[in-house]
């Protein structure tokens, strides 16, 4: 990921502070808190300084009286008790309401940023790594509210704080007050120098964390393999490389962090040094008719110690702010990613009924020039990103890698079509173009009359059910899997669809039935039992469209015939299209489509397409021998 123009940081920036803002009152009250928290902070120096010049040092023209000492000091007591107990309450108030003023701002980032996600296509997330977004979503936005918590509220605190702090200066001393600004040109050199440094170290320890969360989320998720091939110590040794890397960077950020600090502090120490001389000097060299008191110097300095911790504490606070700025970029990188597959203004709001199907000069390729084509979450190199930005390129028409190309043909309702081919031929794109998981590039398909892209997306794919080679399962309830199509569904009905699935028996065996928890993916279960259960969920569903991608091809014999007898249930009564390599499944269908680089070659049921002898014929042949051909003659 390349560095961005500070003027599109100021943009990230403004974008963030707008979630703030929908808190106003939460914002105005927090920063009322702060004001007073750091407004009773002067009051202890200023009571320190009267007490001496009242009570313990007396001089001309304060009265010297014993009643009038004892009762200054009875009313400072009292101001200081009761400072300390508003200061307390201040405190509390600022560091709760800053908190919950920055976990609110998180829930709502959180959550835009995951609608946002769903958003996506299937263009986006065949190019990014899962551990790399869910890091975006976890630790960016998590590192990002720190600019609340640590950066925005304390900057606004503290900038109050040393105006309040200049003005009491000046009421004692304008001199003084030239001597405890004099340091700030140094400050300001220091952080103009370091600051773009700390920054991109920050930048590189949050781009190397989401490429350790990338890492990991995909070795576990291909433990089973690791362990197969016995790969643990490549992979341990490739983590340890990742985790030393980020060891680098984080030393390199935490370098230039103390340096900031360290610096801070030097000149901070430096300016206090030159009031107390100038202070000093002032009392022994009186001029004028009101001359600087030992309490006034007490004053000053207590004041300039309250006025000097928050100076001190901008290095701090620089880091957090340089670190967090760092985050919102990454976050808003993926907010910045315009979806490709949207629903037009006025859409077709009906589920699709009839399910007629139509596909008119469809043609496919996964290159363009989309946001989700272009832009890459991952960090690059400038010379990487100009590299990748070149290979993304949408070719010229002769160039283009066409998926599907130029397909036709019209599905009536009810019909059960056979897609068939050798891998790679198109299949699983040709049906992934019905519920929009992409985009067609050329031509259109029209369900009941109308294009798929006037239709509502969500009733679009309510009235399209998909039953896929490797049924995905969430980690809750068997109860909770069927039901996801319909969280609403009652028991009779989840029971009534898991019975036509063939599932209930295997179900009811389980310790709690339908409530039993299976582990992540299903894990726990076998692969028959997970493709029932993904039956009984479209099944539940009631599509008028059913696509079965492959949806017998892991199991075993015995399984596959279970699983058939639920499909052949599920299949009544809907349009129905179905992929599979098994040539028995679709040897019933009423057409049959034969796919090669992305065109259909043949058409016709299994008897016409065996007796024509091209590549459906080959494909026979080739799983059931010649004989089969012999008896279709």
């Amino acid at each position: 990921m390349t560095a961005r123009p500070s003027g599109r940081r100021g943009h990230y920036f403004r974008r963030f502070l707008a979630y703030a803002l929908e808190y106003k009152a939460l914002l105005a009250i927090t920063i009322l808190m702060g004001f007073g928290k750091f407004g009773m902070n002067y009051t202890f120096p200023w009571l320190t300084g009267t007490a001496i010049d009242r009570v313990i040092e007396v001089k001309p023209p304060h009265s010297t009286d014993m009643a009038e000492r004892i009762r200054w000091l009875w009313v400072l007591g009292g101001l200081g008790i009761a400072c300390s107990v508003l200061h307390s309450v201040f405190t509390y108030g600022r560091g709760f309401l800053t908190a919950k003023l920055g976990g609110r701002v998180i829930r709502d980032i959180r959550q835009d940023l995951f609608d946002h996600l769903h958003q996506l296509s299937l263009h986006f997330y065949s190019k990014e790594r899962t551990g790399s977004i869910v890091s975006r979503i976890i630790n960016d936005i998590q590192q990002a509210s720190q600019l609340i918590n640590g950066g925005m509220v304390a900057v606004a605190m503290d900038l109050f704080s040393i105006t309040i702090g200049v003005a009491l200066l000046m009421q004692i001393s304008g001199t003084l007050t030239v001597a405890a600004l004099s340091i700030m040109p140094l400050y300001i050199i220091t952080f103009k120098y370091l600051n773009p440094r700390v920054k991109r170290a920050s930048a590189r320890v949050q781009s190397q964390i989401s490429k350790i969360s990338g890492n990991v989320q995909e070795q576990l998720a291909g433990i089973s393999l690791v362990k197969t091939y016995a790969a643990e110590e490549r992979e341990s040794e490739r983590f340890r490389e990742d985790t030393e890397e980020h060891y680098d960077r984080v030393l390199e950020q935490s370098s230039l962090a103390h340096t900031v600090s360290a610096l801070s502090e030097g000149i901070v120490h430096l300016g206090q040094t030159i009031v107390i001389s100038v202070g000093a000097w002032l009392v022994l060299h009186p001029r004028g008719a009101d001359p600087i008191t030992a309490g006034q110097v007490v004053k000053a300095i207590g004041y300039l110690a309250v006025m000097y911790f928050p100076v001190r504490r901008f290095a701090e606070v620089n880091v957090v702010y340089q670190t967090s700025l760092a985050a919102i970029e990454r976050v808003f990188q993926v907010f910045d990613i315009t979806p490709k597959i949207v629903e037009k203004p006025q859409a077709v709001a009906k589920v699709p009924e009839r399910g007629e199907v139509v596909f008119q000069a469809v043609s496919f390729s996964y290159h363009d020039e989309s946001d989700e084509s272009r832009v890459s979450l991952e960090e690059q190199s400038q010379e990487v990103a100009e590299l990748r930005a070149l290979e993304r390129r949408v070719p010229a028409e002769q160039e283009r890698l066409w998926v599907l190309r130029d397909i036709s043909f019209t599905v009536a309702p009810g019909q059960r079509v056979a897609l068939v081919g050798p891998s790679g031929s198109g299949k699983s794109t040709l049906v992934s173009l019905l519920p929009r998981l992409y985009d067609v590039t050329c031509g259109r398909i029209l369900i009941d009359g109308h294009d798929v892209r006037d239709y509502r997306l969500r009733l679009l794919r309510r009235g399209i059910g998909i039953v896929q080679q490797d049924s995905f399962l969430f980690s809750g309830t068997i109860r909770e899997n069927i039901a996801y199509g319909r969280p609403n569904a009652s028991d009779e009905e989840v029971i009534a669809a898991a019975k036509a699935a063939n599932a209930h028996e295997f179900i009811s065996m389980l310790p709690d039935g339908y409530e039993s928890r299976i582990g992540e993916r299903g894990v726990n279960l076998s692969g028959g039992q997970r493709q029932r259960i993904s039956i009984a969920r479209a099944i539940l569903k009631n599509p008028r469209i059913l696509i079965l991608d492959e949806a017998t091809s892991a199991l075993d014999s015995q399984s596959e015939a279970v699983v058939q007898e639920a499909l052949g249930r599920l299949m009544e009564g809907r349009t129905c299209f179905i992929i599979a390599h098994r040539l028995s499944t679709v040897r019933d269908a009423d057409r049959i489509f034969v796919l090669d680089c992305g065109r259909i070659i043949e058409s016709g049921d299994h008897e016409q397409l065996v007796r024509n002898g091209g590549l459906y014929a080959s494909l026979v042949r080739q799983q059931f021998g010649a004989e089969a051909i012999l008896r279709v003659g």
